[in-house]
């Protein structure tokens, strides 16, 4: 069996280019909460805490939607660019279609883990800080320690995935489909 019948090369690169450029901006958001935003909110005053959730989170979110979504739509157009609709050469049978069902997979389970726990539990964080500073009186929720440690888990879990996805699409890219 021969090479499938590949895209135009220049719709082919335009497909990886933007493919490349939604990981990134799902990884460098991912990356910027665990890395960044963890580590730092404790150190912060309660005050200067809750301006922080309340005018970044929402923010951080969007972007996470926007381009976890985007790498997905990308890489499926992408996976059948590159096979030229021969989704067969996907299949573990071949080394490259082993890597990038692996990648895709991982990549797919992150992306779950983004939008049915992260996402979920960075809008009720947010919400609760909007309700401490309407009503100040009240004191923190003790539910926000425990939803701050379920994003953290769910956040380092996710990008965790990402990086292996990352690493096994990399690898499939050194190989010709087939």
């Amino acid at each position: 069996m021969g090479p499938p019948d590949m895209a135009d090369p220049l719709t082919d690169a335009a497909l990886a280019w933007l493919h490349i450029f939604a990981v990134v901006g799902w990884m460098g958001t991912g990356m910027f909460i665990v890395m960044v935003m963890g580590p730092l909110m404790p150190s912060l005053s309660p005050q200067t805490r809750g301006e922080l959730i309340i005018r970044l989170f929402p923010r951080i979110m969007r972007y996470i939607a926007v381009f976890a979504t985007l790498t997905g739509v990308v890489g499926i157009i992408l996976a059948f660019s590159k096979t030229g609709g021969n989704l067969s050469l996907l299949s573990p049978n071949n080394i490259w279609g082993l890597r990038v069902t692996v990648g895709a997979s991982l990549a797919v389970i992150a992306y779950v883990i983004a939008m049915t726990i992260v996402m979920p539990t960075t809008r009720k964080i947010v919400g609760l800080v909007q309700q401490m500073q309407q009503n100040p009186q009240q004191g923190p929720s003790p539910q926000i320690p425990v939803l701050q440690k379920r994003m953290r888990i769910a956040s380092t879990t996710a990008l965790a995935l990402m990086a292996l996805s990352l690493i096994f699409m990399v690898a499939a890219s050194r190989l010709p489909p087939v």
